[in-house]
């Protein structure tokens, strides 16, 4: 494992751990400790990223790194709590956005990796995007109404339950995909 892949795999982790980590440490670290550190892990992503990817990827981590400066400064344990929500919108805005694009971004993701693509994957790609995309904002708007319960409501849906929507979703997805691939007469691959 490279470094750059070791540092990759540590900020996520730490991103999907965030609910976790924000629910025990706000007992006994200060709110704005939490924006430092994404600001510091932010920073370091940025760091990790191929050149290729920078030009990409740096409206989404300005997005974030304004987020997080504003946590810092402002102190807020409530300001924190948004940080699942600003992902999912995020999410969204980008697989929305390339839906009027006219190349839905699973079917640019497709092409990048030199998939063989049939001539219903167009379709079926622009769909999925169009899924996926309600998804973030469903999951943004649920994520938000958490933040306006208790710390437990908030970490138990931003910490668990979201993510085994995503994983319900993604399985349920690939399981119709294999369906489909066979009724329109496409290898399974």
């Amino acid at each position: 494992m490279t470094r750059a892949m070791f540092v990759r795999t540590l900020v996520t982790v730490f991103f999907i751990a965030y609910p976790f980590i924000v629910y025990f440490g706000l007992s006994i670290l200060p709110p704005s400790f939490f924006g430092l550190i994404l600001v510091v892990l932010l920073g370091i992503r940025f760091g990790v990223l191929l050149p290729e990817e920078r030009l990409v990827f740096l409206p989404i981590l300005l997005i974030f790194l304004a987020y997080s400066v504003t946590a810092v400064f402002v102190g807020s344990a409530q300001l924190l709590l948004y940080y699942p929500a600003l992902v999912n919108f995020t999410f969204f805005l980008i697989f929305a956005n390339s839906l009027r694009s006219g190349e839905p971004l699973l079917l640019r993701i497709v092409r990048t990796r030199g998939y063989e693509i049939s001539e219903h994957a167009p379709r079926y790609l622009f769909w999925l995007t169009a899924i996926w995309s309600v998804f973030f904002i469903l999951n943004g708007l649920i994520s938000i109404w958490t933040s306006t319960l208790s710390m437990q409501a908030w970490t138990l849906y931003n910490g668990l339950i979201a993510y085994i929507l995503v994983a319900i979703l993604g399985g349920g997805e690939w399981l119709f995909r294999r369906y489909y691939k066979k009724r329109v007469g496409v290898g399974t691959s």
